[in-house]
This record gives structure tokens, C-alpha cells and sequence, in this order.
């Protein structure tokens, strides 16, 4: 837009100077030849009654001395012919006497008409300008008077019309040159404010603003729309955050004391009442998860909070570890493909968080005896934390859909699971600047990803990557 922008304010004077000057400079060479013809006509006029006299007899040796100082007073030839069109005196012109006489315009002169020869198609010599004058006398004809004059005086002004032209528009051009680039800095500053806020506030940072004060009027105005709209949108958000939070931890009393009546109910069930008040149990113990997970993504998504390095495999290898305690009953076994340290830019306790959500959609579908593996793979900007597992996996349509909210897919048992998990990871992950990709793994199972930045941080937002190195 900048180069585009700065294209126009450089064109646009130069446009108007081709639109209006060409036109100009058009019309002051067509004005100098009429002039010069002007002239022309009327010094072959005076010239005439000089003619008539030498035609009539009456002054003859005299005219020789009127044509040459005719000629050094204006620079122009004349040559005078009887009304038979035969040469009668005059000065050489760039045509010789029978030539000049064959001319259109002396004939037409000859029959008594005032003509010249403006119109260079007229002339068979372009660089020369011929006025023919009819000489009368007594209301009869007697001779033409012919005017010649050289066009090198008049293309040299007509030159330097184009010249004077040429240099206007050169100085345009430079000036737009010279003023295109600042004015477009001017211009464009605010929309560079705008989208730097825009693309911070689709970050997150529900806080960011555009200065009102910079640019042209209308992108003022602009910028004061933005500012309203995003002041709009965060108090919202912040109303709607504010409505999860509290609802979530006012529920949670009730929740705590409906279980404590439904265990103190115990000891007074008859023995086929002891299943409903189990299953009554694990609705509530259901329940106070979803909420539990509902607290994270209300704290995953309240805005922009400050990233840290943070030793993603220590973090893996601790969960791990806190895992194997709940897969090694069910005979399946946790891998880590990765023994060095891997610094990622993350919220504190998010990567943990994001870590815990794969491993138990992992373990929960991986069959007796296989391996969950996990991996980390990194490159200079980002670090790729995998999770594969050997379960049915998802399909194309089921993994579009996994993290949406409250979303549990078709295989899933009654009262297992919120629908929340792959919601908050994706939460947790966009937390970070970064994001989750689901794909299909290569021996069958899913293939999760979380992609974070590496420490130290850059500025470019990750939208997943498919890393092939490490992968079965």
C-alpha cells in the first residue's frame, strides 16, 4: 500500500502538468506560427504599395531598395510578380522565382485571393512560411507581393515552449519525489498504528489502542472507531469472563457440600440403593470437573500475561512421571524421545497444563500394551511438543471439531469426560502465541501437537507446523 501510495503522489503532479502543459505548449507553438503569419501579412501589405507603383510604372528603380530594406529591417525575403505570375524583382528565397510562383498560395494570390501558407500541408517546403498578397490598382489586379520567411527563429521558440514545459514537469516530478515519501509516512502512520493494535488485540491484548491524534482527519476518525470498538469488545469479554469465574467458584460450595451429604447418605442405603448413590457420586465428582476446567479456561483466556523460559522436557519428564502411576496398571507405557534441554516462551504452569490434557486423551484410548509417545522437536523460532498414541484416533471431521468447547466424541461413554480438554490446551496454547494441531498419526492413533514459541521469544505468531522429524 505504502509503494502504491507513494506511486500515486508521484504520478499525479506528473499528470497534471502532461494533461495541462501539453495542451499548453500545443496551443503557444500554434499561437507563434499565427503570429509570425500575422506579421507576415502585414508587412507584405506595406510592401504592396510599393509594388503597385513599380507594377504601374510610376516607381520601378525604387523597389529594389524597398525589398532590401525590407529585408534587413525584418529578416524576412519578398519578391513581387506581375498578374501573369512573371518575376518582377525581389530577393532570393529558398525557392527560385519559377518555383515560388508555382506555390498555391501565389496562385491563389494571382486570382486575386489572400492567402498563406499557416497551414504547413499547403507549402511543399515545411521549414519555410509564404503569404501571398494580391497588388490592385484601381480594383484591377497587377501583381502579387510574396513574403518568405525562414521557421528557424520559430522552431527555436517553439523548442523552447517544449523545453520550459519539459523542465515544469521535471520540477514536479522531483518535487513529488522528494515530498511522496513523508507524506505517505504521514498518510500511512496511523494505519500501521491500527493494524499493530488490530493484530495485538486478535493476540489478546484486549488493552491495545490506536493514538488519535496522527494522520489525515478521516483516518482520526478512523482511529477513534477502532478505540471505541475495542474498548467495546474487552468490557464484554471482561463481563463475560467475570460471569464464568464467579459462577464456577460460587457452584463449587454447593457441589462440595452435596457430596459430603451424598457419602454421609451411605451408611443409611439399603444395598440395591448403593449403585444409584455411586453413579450420584460420579455425576458430582463429573461436575466439580467441569467446573475445575471451566477456572482454567476463564484463566487461560483472561488476556496478554507475561512469558518465561520455561525447560519444556523437565516439565515432560515430571509429568511423566506422575502418569506412570496410572499407566502401568493398564500395561501402557509412556516414552520420551528427547534428551536435552528445550527452552520454550510460555506462561508459567501452562505447558504442564497442556501436557496433562494430551496424556489423558492419550492414555484414556491407548490399548493395553502399547506406547504413548512423546517428543519434542525444535527449530530456531519454535518448539513442537508431540503426543502420539496407538488408539482408533479421529477422523477428519472429529479432529475439525475436538477443540471446541464441550464437544465429546461419538465413542465416548456417558459421564466421561467435559469436553473441555482440547479447548483449554488450544486456550493455553494461543496464552503462549502459539497453537494446537491434531492430524493423523503414521501407524494409526492421533498425533497431538502443541507449537510454542522458543525462548528467546519472536514476534511472529505460530499457527502449528507438521514436523516430520522424530515421527513413527
Amino acid at each position: 500500500m505504502r509503494r502504491h501510495l507513494i506511486g500515486a503522489l508521484v504520478a499525479l503532479p506528473v499528470a497534471v502538468v502532461a494533461v495541462l502543459g501539453l495542451p499548453l505548449a500545443m496551443e503557444r507553438s500554434d499561437k507563434a506560427l499565427r503570429e509570425l503569419a500575422h506579421a507576415r501579412a502585414v508587412e507584405a501589405r506595406q510592401l504592396s504599395s510599393a509594388a503597385e507603383r513599380a507594377l504601374t510604372g510610376r516607381g520601378r528603380d525604387a523597389l529594389p531598395e524597398t525589398i532590401a530594406a525590407y529585408q534587413d529591417r525584418t529578416g524576412g525575403r519578398a519578391h513581387v510578380y506581375d498578374a501573369r505570375g512573371r518575376s518582377v524583382e525581389g530577393a532570393l528565397c529558398l525557392l527560385t522565382p519559377a518555383e515560388l510562383a508555382d506555390q498555391k498560395v501565389v496562385q491563389a494570390a494571382l486570382r486575386g485571393q489572400f492567402t498563406d501558407s499557416v497551414d504547413r500541408e499547403v507549402s511543399e517546403r515545411p521549414d519555410e512560411l509564404i503569404v501571398a498578397i494580391p497588388v490592385l490598382h484601381r480594383g484591377l489586379l497587377v501583381g502579387v507581393v510574396v513574403v518568405c520567411s525562414a521557421l528557424d527563429d520559430l522552431e527555436l521558440k517553439q523548442w523552447t515552449i517544449w523545453a520550459v514545459v519539459a523542465v515544469i514537469g521535471a520540477l514536479a516530478l522531483a518535487a513529488s519525489g522528494f515530498l511522496a515519501e513523508p507524506l505517505a509516512r504521514w498518510i500511512l502512520r496511523p494505519v500501521h498504528y491500527l493494524e499493530s493494535a488490530a493484530r495485538r488485540f486478535a493476540a489478546g491484548d484486549h488493552g491495545a489502542r490506536v493514538p488519535v491524534h496522527l494522520g489525515p482527519p478521516d483516518l482520526r476518525v478512523l482511529a477513534e472507531t477502532f478505540n471505541h470498538l475495542a474498548e467495546q469488545v474487552q468490557q464484554r469479554v471482561r463481563v463475560q469472563k467475570a460471569f464464568v469465574s464467579d459462577a464456577s467458584h460460587q457452584m463449587r460450595s454447593p457441589l462440595v457440600a452435596l457430596r459430603l451429604r451424598l457419602e454421609n447418605m451411605e451408611p443409611h442405603m439399603r444395598t440395591d440403593g448403593t449403585r444409584s448413590l455411586e453413579q450420584a457420586i460420579g455425576e458430582v465428582d463429573r461436575m466439580t470437573g467441569i467446573l475445575n476446567a471451566l477456572l482454567l479456561l476463564a484463566r487461560a483466556e483472561s488476556g496478554a500475561q507475561s512469558t518465561e523460559p520455561v525447560d519444556v522436557l523437565a516439565v515432560l519428564e515430571e509429568r511423566v512421571a506422575s502418569w506412570r502411576l496410572l499407566t502401568e496398571p493398564r500395561r501402557v507405557t509412556l516414552a520420551i524421545d528427547r534428551d536435552a534441554e528445550v527452552l520454550a516462551a510460555a506462561v508459567s504452569g501452562t505447558v504442564d497444563q497442556i501436557i496433562d490434557i494430551f496424556l489423558d486423551n492419550a492414555v484414556r484410548v491407548a490399548p493395553p500394551g502399547s506406547t504413548v509417545w512423546l517428543r519434542l522437536v525444535q527449530d530456531a523460532e519454535t518448539v513442537a511438543v508431540q503426543c502420539i498414541d496407538e488408539g482408533p484416533g479421529m477422523s477428519d471431521a472429529e479432529r475439525a471439531r475436538a477443540c471446541d468447547r464441550f464437544w465429546r466424541g461419538p465413542g465416548a461413554l456417558a459421564g466421561e469426560g467435559s469436553g473441555l480438554g482440547l479447548a483449554i490446551a488450544a486456550s493455553l496454547a494461543r496464552a503462549n502465541n502459539g497453537s494446537i494441531l491434531l492430524q493423523e498419526a503414521a501407524g494409526g492413533g492421533l498425533h497431538a501437537e502443541a507449537c510454542l514459541m522458543a525462548w528467546p521469544p519472536s514476534d511472529k505468531p505460530q499457527t502449528g507446523m507438521l514436523l516430520k522429524r522424530g515421527r513413527r
